[in-house]
């Protein structure tokens, strides 16, 4: 899926999931709209959008930008229908943090994820700057 466009890779992983624009809206939180908007190549998602598409369309957000192969996503087929060893490892960890801590740490994570999605934001702009318009 290399030479596809971002709006191909996430209407193509979209549908391999099963699921309908409606039902990807309501897992990232925006309108069926928005969802169309950016599978049609009117507009590109950014920052949290393309993360909350990655985590929905269990990819990641570089594979859904650039479409590089060695970031493809893992086939359907192949998903974990449980939490791998990773996750459950932090929920183990994150449950034995006293409540107080425990705050701290949601913010700490929510504050990395920011500074991604203003990575991801930045590359998206980088990458438009860099990449010829068709005529």
């Amino acid at each position: 899926m290399k030479n596809l466009m971002l709006s191909d890779r996430l209407s193509q992983r979209r549908k391999q999931l099963g699921l309908t624009q409606q039902q990807l809206a309501d897992m990232v939180g925006r309108s069926s709209v928005s969802v169309f908007k950016w599978e049609s190549g009117q507009n590109e998602p950014k920052g949290q959008n393309l993360l909350a598409l990655a985590n929905a369309l269990k990819c990641s957000a570089t594979w859904l930008l650039f479409g590089d192969e060695d970031q493809a996503p893992t086939p359907v087929d192949e998903l974990p229908t449980e939490l791998d060893s990773r996750q459950k490892r932090l929920l183990e960890l994150f449950d034995s943090l006293p409540e107080s801590e425990k705050e701290k740490q949601l913010i700490e994570l929510e504050d990395k994820v920011e500074n991604f999605n203003r990575l991801f934001e930045e590359l998206l702009v980088t990458r438009k700057k860099l990449t010829p318009t068709k005529k």
